[in-house]
């Protein structure tokens, strides 16, 4: 393998991958010739040898009107730019292979050079007015080079960069794996790695499941939604089923509209907000035990420079794994998620169903003669006592008080059925979504949201429900809000009082004291009803 002075593969450095060292470099040349010229836009394009595939962006500078065009984005032109002298062109298109950007230049100006690496062009030009005389000659004299000695500084720059910033990943999770032999930490080490690595906004990990073929997600760190988080993934199937395939690691600019992705979960992972990915497969003894995925929810140009640093950060990174913890840790992963689908399973169906029980006996109570009364009374009591006992279950079968991340805790409050045509919308508020939330609180957070919620669309006919979830360094509050018909005065005055005798404020209630909290009942800005529970961290 051909290795810089730096000590960087040499294939890294025409782009210096993902640290904008180029662009850092060539930004102040481009905004001066820009500035000197009177043009609209000034960028420099670039294509590696061998000379294949679309020009990419080192660096652009445009004027506020023109939408910015990206580090590594790649481009196509409508004329073949000039190879080995400078040239004037006019209505040059330029237009971007991974979104919807087209620029026409009226007039534009192109220099060529080349290095050890590949071929360049500069591009000045202006959107509807011609480039002022001698354009040509001061754009010759300018970037001939200048910019080819900031292409090489930033490309210094950005292999010393890349190679620190790798080694202080692999640093952090060759510590990790040396410090404990569970399996789990060394996965969750690299995971946190690869994400600060290319400082990507989210990413994730899968396992196979009972089989070789179907991976499912165990870790994620910045995944908001349960549709995404629940994703199960055949072979060949998606990104990761991609790099699973082929395996090594494979990238997409644009999840949605990426051709080469086979029955890929798109509605998902548009849902997430996730634009573009890359996904390596991690191999122990020649066989994928888990695959890698870092994602962003903006367009990110990554280039082959990250493609490359991603499997060589996921070949070093499985070094110290060990094949019988990996599998122990995947048993117990597959063991905990079909826990969890059972719970999930009963509480939507069952716990539903008897609190919808519990409130028509209520109901019936307040409209009944004497005796009837009293067996309804009995009927809600025996219904509302078997929630518990069967809550206090589901409890123990998921984990008891176990710490969960502040996006899982919304998550699984969200995630309890809904009513048809019934629309939920949720934030966290004074938290990052990987923060944890102690054990005890989280599972009086998730049981007052989910009951709030199912109340609201029992008794409110609402259609649209709004979750927060607001962490502060010594509460957590969480506040339920719909569009429902709300309650007048007095109904409010009720469910108000110390003993309220709605079965389902009287759950909440008992559930934030239990946690040392309190719960508030009011009108919501939303037109129905406000439920906030606060609960000591």
């Amino acid at each position: 393998m051909t290795r810089s002075t730096e000590g960087v593969r040499a294939d890294y450095l025409w782009d210096a991958g993902q640290s904008r060292s180029i662009a850092e470099a060539l930004d102040p040349v481009l905004a001066e010739i820009r500035e000197v010229l009177g043009a609209d836009a000034a960028m420099v394009v670039y294509r590696p040898n061998p000379a294949a595939g679309d020009a990419r962006v080192l660096a652009a500078s445009t004027a506020r009107e023109v939408d910015p065009l990206l580090p590594n984005e790649p481009l196509v032109f409508g004329d073949v730019l000039p190879r080995h002298r400078p040239q004037v062109l006019v209505d040059l298109d330029v237009a971007s292979t991974v979104r919807e950007l087209r620029l026409r230049l009226h007039s534009a100006v192109t220099v060529p050079w080349r290095d050890a690496f590949g071929a360049g062009t500069v591009i000045v030009g202006n959107l509807a007015r011609p480039l002022p005389p001698a354009s040509e000659r001061q754009l010759q004299a300018r970037c001939t080079r200048r910019v080819s000695a900031a292409v090489r500084c930033g490309r210094r720059e950005g292999g010393r960069r890349m190679g620190a910033d790798l080694r202080a990943a692999l640093s952090e999770v060759a510590d990790a794996t040396a410090s404990s032999d569970d399996a789990g930490s060394a996965l969750a080490a690299i995971l946190v790695s690869a994400r600060d690595l290319f400082g990507s906004e989210v990413a994730y990990l899968s396992l196979p499941e009972y089989d070789t073929e179907t991976f499912t997600f165990d870790q994620v760190l910045g995944i908001r939604t349960a549709q995404f988080r629940h994703l199960r993934i055949d072979l060949g199937q998606g990104l990761g089923g991609l790099a699973r395939s082929v395996q090594r690691p494979v990238r997409s600019l644009d999840y949605a509209s990426d051709a080469r992705l086979h029955a890929a979960p798109v509605a998902e992972t548009v849902r997430e907000g996730i634009v573009s990915a890359m996904a390596a497969p991690l191999l122990l003894d020649e066989q994928v035990k888990a695959v890698l995925y870092i994602g962003d929810r903006h367009l990110h140009p990554f280039s082959q420079t990250d493609e490359d640093l991603l499997g060589e950060f996921a070949g070093y990174a499985t070094l110290g794994l060990k094949r019988r913890a990996v599998e122990q840790h995947r048993s117990a992963v597959v063991a905990r998620q079909e826990r969890e689908r059972l719970a999930f399973a009963v509480h939507d169906n069952v716990v539903r169903r008897l609190l919808e029980i519990g409130f028509e006996a209520e109901a019936a109570a307040q409209r009944g003669d004497e005796d009837l009364r009293l067996r309804m009374a009995v009927i809600g009591s025996a219904a509302e006592q078997c929630m518990d006992a069967l809550r206090g279950q589901l409890t123990m079968l998921t984990g008891e008080h176990r710490p969960r991340r502040a996006a899982q805790v919304l998550e699984e409050i969200t995630d309890v059925q809904r009513a048809t045509g019934v629309r939920r919308t949720s934030e966290l508020v004074g938290a990052r979504s990987d923060d944890l939330v102690a054990g005890a609180v989280a599972d009086a957070l998730v049981r007052i949201g989910q009951e709030a919620l199912v109340n609201a669309e029992i008794h409110s006919g609402c259609a649209h429900e709004h979750v927060v979830l607001d962490l502060t360094a010594g509460s957590a509050a969480l506040t339920v809000e719909d569009d429902g018909c709300g309650l007048d005065a007095d109904a409010l005055d009720r469910v108000l009082v110390g003993a309220s005798p709605h079965l389902g404020v009287r759950g909440m209630r008992a559930t934030a004291t239990r946690a040392g909290g309190h719960l508030t009942v009011g009108p919501s800005p939303r037109g129905g009803l406000a439920l906030r529970a606060t609960i000591p961290t």
